[in-house]
């Protein structure tokens, strides 16, 4: 599936866009004429393309919204929605080998300690399945903490809260070359909160499966 990333297409239709756009450029039954497709992202999210020729070019911005080319000559037509029925007919082999979303799970800690919470151990079932099921090529584990005491103490404890499930989840024979660990200290809280305040929600360690 082509990219938004400035590429000349078959069509010679010039793509460019927010980087992470899916734009699909397939025949669509005319040998003359062709169609781009702005489609969202894996995560949802829906950016911007621009499709050029030497007739003039047109702004994809909406999910799912088309324009048609035909010959390099001839302006794109104006953008319309693409029905729904026609894209899966006509794009089923594309969409077919986009990757699967992320998975984000979050886990929370006991205060000033590397222990997970009760609730938060019964998910690391869930993250192993996850991995196996999407044969996951990269795991990142990012560490967090509250706003209690200093920036040094907090960057220490979120670093070894990611290391404690990196370790965790090596032992359950998930491959360590697969797994990257990190700490954001009190510095990206979940729940934004004064210097010095305690809450328990920014206690976490965020694991992200792709």
């Amino acid at each position: 599936m082509p990219r938004s990333d400035g590429h000349t297409g078959p069509t010679g239709v010039i793509l460019s866009g927010v980087l992470m756009v899916a734009l699909l450029a397939l025949a669509d039954g005319c040998a003359s004429r062709r169609a781009v497709v702005l489609m969202p992202d894996p995560d949802g999210h829906v950016g911007k393309a621009e499709v050029t020729t030497e007739g003039g070019k047109q702004l994809l911005e909406k999910a799912q919204e088309m324009t048609r080319v035909s010959g390099r000559s001839n302006s794109p037509s104006p953008p319309a929605p693409a029905d729904p029925s026609y894209i899966a007919a006509t794009f089923a082999e594309a969409l077919a080998v986009e990757p699967l979303p992320s998975e984000k799970f979050i886990l929370f800690f006991e205060t000033g300690k590397t222990c997970l919470m009760a609730e938060s151990r019964a998910v690391i079932p869930t993250i192993l399945a996850a991995i196996k099921r999407r044969n996951a090529i990269n795991i990142s584990i990012s560490g967090h903490t509250d706003a209690v005491g200093s920036v040094q103490l907090n960057d220490r404890l979120a670093y070894e809260r990611a290391q404690a499930i990196r370790d965790l989840l090596v032992r359950k024979g998930v491959d360590p070359q697969r797994l990257t660990a990190s700490s954001h200290g009190k510095g990206n809280p979940r729940i934004p909160t004064p210097d010095g305040v305690a809450e328990p929600r920014n206690r976490r360690v965020e694991v992200i499966v792709r």
